[in-house]
């Protein structure tokens, strides 16, 4: 059988009616996978269902919506193509059923397509996933060599057994070859194929895995893996935990193409650590500054404070970085050490924050709070860390017990989680988890009082936007204004 087309898609996304918890951002996974297919000679196309559908949102239940394009489309972009393979990369177990109605429609299509399953949920759930008869393969983890070999077995040219990380049925029975090796040298991956995508869509919105500050912006990974064994994580799964960086060199030849090729003025690192080898960094950086490329950029999913130092960080402000998001988890050492499982000194990250500040690179960072074990009193440890950092509104993402993760499996074995559970409540704001120390009610109220904590900290360091906001509340709100202000005078942390 001759492989000729792949149809890879991004699948649409149930969120909130009233708070979007979704950011479109052009779809690095798929445009790598799509760049390796190309090479073997197949046309690719990318279609991301959901910027093609981005002001489509259909009502599936109370406060959930689906933005994305319809099925019909969906099934009109199968039968145009009419592709061999389709891919569909599911990054979150939250959205599974989106993927698996683009793989009936492919069979409903054409039984004959060969449907793969790539992403997060499935390379934690494979079994799972193949119990949809409509699933012929789940790639696990890291891609790029696995489909490539996978469309050489399909060719009759490499026999399955020689598949590294790929699930599969087989007379009835699922089988699963767990990923054991990982690519070394990444400058052996070819470049993202953004020439798949319709890359313009993407600029200009409001929202993209933060704020941008310009419109032609791009995602950019310049290294995978994390030694680091936090306990709600899963990257592990699918980057593993041996930290592999792309040369300075490499990832400079990337950057000229974007800028030349797509016009693109900001980058969005998206690497679980960037600045993990410090030397490579360094010079990466260098490079930058060097080349005068002109780039501004952040680190939208965050880097390790313990992987920094006043060297580097004024490096990446001359590199053109405009915002570092430390990734602390914890303002409560004991938490960090024995609960998520992070190798960071607390007493390291104010004087970093400082100096940040002082070279005018403003900072931003993320916490978790609700996980078991933890106190609430910890929990209040972590906006107190963040009010002495003065960073009023840090990314608080409340525990969510990911399958794959070892939160998850402490969730299950203690009962956790209640038994009606399902991944359908799985989102970083869901509240899900009651302990023998706190119930779900009293994280929330933590998390509630918290934050306005924080925002009360802010409005002292800043009050003439208190009085902005006071003014346009007391028209459109007055009493929900007075009961917000006596709520926060009320507010003693950790009580």
């Amino acid at each position: 059988m001759k492989i000729k087309k792949a149809l890879l898609f991004v699948p649409p996304a149930l969120t909130f009616q009233n708070n979007l918890d979704i950011n479109p951002v052009p779809p690095l996974g798929l445009a790598y996978i799509g760049a390796v297919l190309e090479k073997m000679g197949l046309e690719v196309k990318i279609y991301d269902c959901l910027i093609e559908g981005w002001d489509n949102r259909r009502e599936v239940k109370p406060g959930i919506v689906q933005i994305g394009v319809t099925p019909d489309e969906i099934r009109r972009q199968i039968v145009e193509f009419n592709p061999d393979i389709v891919g569909v990369n599911n990054l979150f177990s939250r959205q599974r059923k989106n993927a698996h109605s683009i793989y009936a429609l492919a069979k409903e299509v054409n039984p004959n397509i060969i449907t793969v399953a790539g992403g997060a949920h499935p390379t934690v759930m494979s079994d799972l996933v193949l119990q949809d008869k409509n699933v012929d393969f789940v790639v696990l983890g890291e891609g790029e060599v696995t489909v490539r070999n996978l469309v050489e077995h399909l060719e009759g040219k490499r026999s399955l057994d020689d598949v590294d990380g790929i699930a599969f049925r087989k007379n009835g029975e699922i089988k699963i070859a767990p990923k054991k090796t990982f690519i070394e040298n990444l400058d052996e991956i070819p470049f993202p194929a953004w020439n798949l995508l319709n890359f313009t869509k993407y600029f200009g919105l409001k929202l993209s895995h933060g704020k941008r500050r310009h419109k032609a912006f791009a995602p950019i990974i310049t290294s995978r893996g994390c030694p680091a064994g936090c306990s709600f994580c899963t990257a592990h799964h699918v980057w593993g935990r041996g930290y592999r960086c792309r040369s300075a060199e490499n990832v400079i030849d990337e950057m000229r193409q974007l800028k030349n090729n797509y016009g693109i003025k900001e980058l969005l690192f998206e690497d679980d650590n960037t600045t993990l080898d410090i030397r490579r960094a360094d010079k990466l950086f260098d490079l930058m500054i060097q080349e005068k490329l002109g780039f501004e950029w952040d680190t939208p999913n965050g880097i390790a404070a313990f992987a920094l130092n006043t060297k580097l960080i004024k490096k990446m402000k001359d590199a053109g970085c405009y915002k570092m998001n430390l990734a602390i988890e914890s303002g409560n050492s004991d938490v960090l050490k024995n609960i998520i499982k992070k190798p960071l000194n607390l007493d390291k990250v104010k004087p970093l924050v400082e100096y940040a500040r002082s070279i005018n690179l403003d900072v931003g960072m993320f916490l978790v709070m609700g996980l078991p074990g933890e106190t609430i009193e910890q929990m209040w440890d972590s906006f107190r860390f963040a009010k002495d950092l003065k960073i009023y509104d840090p990314f608080i993402s409340i525990a969510t017990p990911y399958p794959g993760s070892e939160l998850y499996d402490t969730c299950l074995k203690e009962g956790y989680i209640s038994e009606d559970y399902s991944l359908d409540d799985l989102y970083i704001s869901s509240f899900s988890i009651s302990t023998k120390d706190w119930k779900s009610q009293d994280l929330s109220k933590t998390f509630t009082e918290g934050c306005l904590y924080l925002k009360k900290y802010f409005y002292r360091e800043h009050p003439l936007i208190f009085l902005k906001d006071a003014i346009r509340n007391l028209f459109n709100d007055p009493l929900g204004l007075i009961r917000k202000i006596f709520r926060v005078l009320k507010i003693k942390p950790g009580k």
